[in-house]
């Protein structure tokens, strides 16, 4: 829109100087300086218009096209955006589609690699199971073979010897027979209940006696087994405690009481004590030792053996002796004590 304005404003300048001025001659006439300075001022209109009708018709047309150009901007932002979507969706749906299809693909090679590994090896199967019923046919036809034969040489000599045993016993066999028909005949007389009942009485003292019997032999037959196990289970010990790991040429220690007795007549008596596993395995152990130890120069044993000694006597008495009562401790001190004597 167009429009005017009006400034108003009062200009001030500033002069001096000087100038020669010539005048005519009245008298003599001549030339004169004239100096001047001061101050001159004016009042100074000016009206400016203003025409804005091109500029008001560029913005129009610049509004126009900047409303158009932002619809456009929008449309294409739009389109933009579901171009993205879409594209995006297709992306997803693609490689969705493709894990899948990866998935399934893989799937299916392995099942087809199972199929063929289970055919395979139900086909191994079918043939070690045919294999098998094979063998087994020809066990049993091999088994009824051998049992028929054997069956016949078994007859054929239980025959031969039930032939050969009433040939030798042919006298028992024919008082057998006697006493059979005696019994017979007897089985048709009125004695019958009598010899029922004294046929069922014996039978059942027989039955008490032979139960008897049995339970007499089983009690035997527990007792020695008992006997069996507790000797067995003493002879485990024993080798237990004397098996000892070494190389052979290592010495152990073992407890033995010489004693040495002379009588008023200077008759020497000399007997040894050992372990009794010891001497249980060696019966003739403890004389030689006797021997052994008469023809020995017995010293004292060095502080190291001493050490050895007593160390090994203290691991077997915490290892027998490990209770805490009264009577343990008794026990032990008394131990202790015919050891330091």
């Amino acid at each position: 829109m167009s429009y005017s304005r009006s400034f108003n404003r009062t200009v001030r300048v500033h002069y001096s100087g000087s100038k020669s001025v010539n005048y005519p001659a009245s008298q003599s006439g001549g030339t004169i300086s004239v100096n001047y300075s001061g101050y001159a001022e004016e009042d100074v209109t000016v009206e400016v218009r203003v025409n804005t009708t091109p500029f008001d018709s560029s913005v129009a047309n610049c509004s126009s096209n900047v409303g158009a150009l932002t619809a456009s901007v929008g449309a294409m932002n739009a389109a933009q955006c579901q171009s993205i979507a879409d594209n995006a969706d297709r992306v997803s749906e693609t490689i969705i589609n493709g894990f899948f299809h990866t998935v399934r693909c893989d799937l299916s090679t392995q099942q087809t690699e199972l199929e063929q590994t289970i055919n395979s090896r139900l086909m191994l199967l079918r043939k070690q199971a045919d294999m098998l019923r094979e063998k087994r046919e020809n066990m049993e036809a091999d088994y009824a073979r051998t049992t028929a034969r054997y069956q016949k040489l078994f007859a054929d000599l239980n025959n031969e010897l039930s032939t050969r045993i009433h040939e030798v016993d042919k006298p028992v066999f024919a008082a057998a027979a006697d006493i059979e028909k005696l019994n017979d005949r007897m089985l048709h007389t009125d004695m019958i209940q009598s010899a029922v009942t004294m046929g069922r009485e014996s039978g059942i003292l027989q039955a008490q006696i032979s139960a008897a019997c049995v339970k007499h032999h089983a009690l035997e037959a527990m007792n020695q087994v008992q006997d069996f196990l507790i000797t067995k289970a003493d002879s485990e010990r024993t080798v237990r405690q004397s098996f000892v790991e070494g190389s052979g040429r290592d010495r152990y220690w073992v407890p033995v009481c010489f004693m040495e007795t002379t009588s008023e007549d200077s008759r020497v008596e000399r007997q040894c004590v050992t372990p009794q596993q010891l001497g249980a395995r060696h019966k003739d152990l403890e004389s030689r030792l006797c021997e052994a130890l008469a023809a020995t120069d017995i010293s004292e044993p060095s502080a190291s053996e001493t050490e050895q000694v007593k160390s090994y006597f203290e691991s077997e008495i915490a290892k027998n002796i490990s209770g805490d009562d009264d009577a343990s401790r008794r026990l032990r001190e008394t131990i202790y004590k015919l050891f330091n004597i």
